[in-house]
C-alpha cells in the first residue's frame, strides 16, 4: 500500500493547501484519521484492499450532515471548473442505488447490466465513480450520463495522484479554470496539466478524466 499512501499524502496536502486559499466549504473534506479503524460497510458491498485502506485511513469530514439523514461525504474542489463528492463508507450502500441496485424500497434489485464489483465511491453531476474491487490495484472508471463506464486510472493511487495534480495546477491560476465568455475550461489550464497527466495515465485514460470533469 506504499504506493497509495504516497498518493493519498499528496493529495490531501495540494487539498488543504487550496482549500486554505480559495476553498469554498468548511469541515468538509477528506482527513486521515487519528489512528485507522474498522470503516462501517454493509456487507453487501466489496471492498478491495485498497478501499479498505483508504475508508480504514481517512475520513470524509461533512459537518452539515450531522444529526441529518443526508448522505455524508467530502468535496473535492478542482478550482471553479468541477466538484467531486466523495460518500463516506457507512453510506456505500446508498451510493450504489440506481447503479447496481434498482427499485424504490428494500428489498432492491440487483441491476443486470450492473457488474457486483464494481463500486460507486464518489460522483460528479450525479455521473458515478466507480472502483473495480475485483481487479489488483483497483483500477477507477467514470461513467457518463448513463454510458458505459471507461477507465480513467489503472490504479486507485494513480487516480488520487491525478486528483493531486490537477488540484495543484488550480492554485497556480487561484483557482478560476473556467473562461468566463465560454464557460469552459480555461485551454491554458488543460495545456498545463495534460502533459503530466499523460504520462500518468496514458492518453487515453486522460481523455476520458477530460471527458468526465466536462473539461471538454
Amino acid at each position: 500500500m506504499e504506493q497509495l499512501n504516497a498518493a493519498l499524502t499528496r493529495f490531501v496536502e495540494q487539498q488543504d493547501l487550496y482549500n486554505a486559499a480559495y476553498g469554498l466549504f468548511k469541515n468538509h473534506d477528506l482527513r486521515p484519521r487519528e489512528q485507522p479503524c474498522q470503516p462501517e460497510v454493509d456487507e453487501r458491498i466489496p471492498l478491495s484492499p485498497e478501499l479498505q485502506y483508504l475508508y480504514s485511513h481517512y475520513e470524509m469530514m461533512d459537518e452539515q450532515a450531522k444529526g441529518t439523514l443526508k448522505m455524508k461525504s467530502a468535496a473535492v474542489e478542482i478550482g471553479d471548473a468541477a466538484l467531486l463528492s466523495f460518500v463516506a463508507p457507512e453510506h456505500l450502500h446508498r451510493q450504489q442505488l440506481g447503479y447496481r441496485w434498482i427499485g424504490m424500497s428494500e428489498p432492491y434489485q440487483e441491476a443486470p447490466s450492473w457488474k457486483t464489483n464494481h463500486v460507486v465511491i464518489a460522483n460528479f453531476n450525479d455521473d458515478p465513480l466507480i472502483v473495480d474491487t475485483a481487479a489488483p490495484n483497483s483500477p477507477v472508471y467514470a461513467a457518463f450520463t448513463g454510458e458505459e463506464p471507461q477507465l480513467i486510472a489503472n490504479s486507485l493511487s494513480d487516480f488520487f495522484n491525478a486528483l493531486a495534480i490537477l488540484i495543484e495546477a488550480a492554485r497556480a491560476y487561484s483557482g478560476e479554470l473556467m473562461d468566463e465568455e465560454t464557460y469552459e475550461t480555461k485551454p491554458e489550464y488543460l495545456e498545463h496539466v495534460e502533459p503530466v497527466l499523460n504520462e500518468l495515465l496514458g492518453e487515453e485514460h486522460t481523455a476520458h478524466l477530460f471527458e468526465y470533469l466536462s473539461f471538454r
